[in-house]
């Protein structure tokens, strides 16, 4: 439950933190444009005020009067108690008509239209509306500015008041979406939930694969990965167990003849005797110690575990392999021949590689009658050639034969049926082919090659 707790807050921090800040820049932009719409909205009135104080200015014995009716500046008064100042001057001789004279004038004189700009006066930051205004003089038209200030606070009051009501309903709506969001993935970690009580319920021994379908769509590769893992776990798990039954089952056996050999020779009371049970002795323990190595060879062999490949130059190494075999050619005087040729490099895992071609050379001595011929090559491609003159095999029983442990019926020789499902397996593990054919004059030909 807490990790699901700690991914929904994860998960809600990442979607509300960047809207948080964004809405915090928005909070900074919406009071800018606030402020700017409160400046057009006030600048209007400030603008009314001047013209109503431009129209009401009149000529008294050839000196400007400014008539300055109430209405002018009470238009301009707000809750805020904003003050006010206004300022009538003279363009062409500079001389001040009335007003405040100190009232900061603008920096060139308005055109047509009226200009606004923002100044200090008596320590309070003002905005003034400058308007030009001609009246008449005679033949002449005297220019005169009319200007109006007002302090800030009633703009600034309007800018806070719309910022902070835009603000708190955003911040309502996000706290909304806040609510769905933490919702909408509460249901979305449902599926999770279920799956991980579903493999909470299962047994250590239960490698059933997961229901990606059962998850949202972008876990579901996640869990195909997961049952790949458990599929590659489950296949190493069935090896161990067919190792150890297949060892417990195979061992067994020539064990049990070592120790009732070892018996019958401690009954011996002649020395001739004891030799000959000695060496029927070392007879089983040389072939339980090929049946050892061939189990072991299994093991790494089987398809869940990595391969270590590397450049192997095979020439080299069926030919180190058949050399090995030399002494028991020679005990069944057969006549264990090999042909190289320029040197061939194989990918692959040098041990399996060597196990492969001694399995093969060994099955050939092992089946081949005493004076018969073995053959061991090597070919561009590569290919790996081996041919005996012996019984050979059935093309019906060719199949089988790569089961484990499986033997012809009419099997003479001495073997645990194990050595052509290890060349199987290997020849599996490289990608290579392996055939069993007939071999010319009678026998059997093997031929491991790269596979098309």
């Amino acid at each position: 439950m807490r990790s699901t707790t700690r991914l929904r807050s994860q998960l809600l921090a990442w979607l509300l933190l960047p809207t948080l800040t964004l809405w915090a820049a928005g909070f900074g932009f919406s009071y800018w444009r606030s402020l700017a719409q409160a400046h057009a909205a006030y600048d209007r009135t400030l603008l009314g005020s001047a013209q109503v104080i431009a129209a009401h200015l009149r000529l008294q014995d050839g000196e400007v009067v400014a008539d300055l009716p109430f209405a002018a500046l009470e238009m301009l008064r707000t809750d805020a108690q904003d003050r006010i100042f206004y300022r009538v001057a003279d363009l062409d001789d500079g001389d001040e008509v009335g007003g405040y004279p100190d009232l900061p004038a603008p920096a060139r004189p308005p055109a047509e239209q009226a200009t606004f700009y923002d100044a200090d006066y008596k320590g309070e930051r003002v905005r003034i509306a400058a308007l030009r205004h001609a009246l008449p003089d005679g033949a002449r038209q005297r220019q005169l500015v009319v200007q109006v200030a007002e302090t800030l606070e009633a703009r600034h009051q309007l800018t806070r008041r719309i910022t902070l009501e835009a603000a708190a309903l955003q911040l309502a709506l996000i706290g909304l979406a806040a609510a769905f969001i933490a919702y909408g993935v509460r249901r979305g970690l449902a599926p999770l939930k279920r799956l991980r009580d579903e493999v909470r319920r299962r047994g250590i021994d239960d490698p059933t694969p997961m229901d990606a379908a059962a998850v949202p769509r972008e876990v579901a590769p996640l869990i195909e990965a997961i049952n790949a893992h458990t599929g590659r776990q489950r296949q190493l798990t069935e090896a161990q167990v067919r190792f150890v039954a297949n060892a417990s089952h195979q061992l067994k056996t020539p064990l049990t003849l070592l120790r009732a050999q070892l018996d019958h020779a401690l009954m011996q009371a002649d020395l001739p005797a004891m030799r000959g049970v000695v060496e029927r002795i070392g007879e089983t323990t040389e072939l339980t110690g090929r049946l050892v190595a061939q189990l072991l060879a299994l093991a790494r062999s089987e398809p869940g575990r990595p391969l270590a490949a590397e450049a192997v130059e095979l020439v080299a190494l069926a030919q180190q392999a058949t050399f090995d075999l030399l002494s028991q050619a020679r005990r069944k005087r057969i006549d264990l021949g090999f042909e190289g040729s320029p040197p061939v490099v194989l990918q692959g895992e040098p041990v399996l590689l060597r196990e492969l071609v001694t399995n093969l050379v060994h099955n050939a001595i092992s089946y081949t009658p005493e004076g018969g011929t073995v053959t061991v090559a090597v070919e561009p491609g590569p290919r790996l050639v081996v041919v005996d003159n012996g019984p050979g095999i059935p093309a019906a029983e060719r199949e089988r034969v790569l089961e484990r442990f499986y033997r012809l019926p009419s099997d003479q020789a001495e073997g645990s049926g194990l050595g052509l499902a290890i060349v199987k397996e290997i020849c599996a593990r490289h990608g290579l082919a392996l055939q069993l054919d007939d071999a010319p004059g009678g026998g059997l030909r093997v031929v491991v090659a790269a596979a098309c």
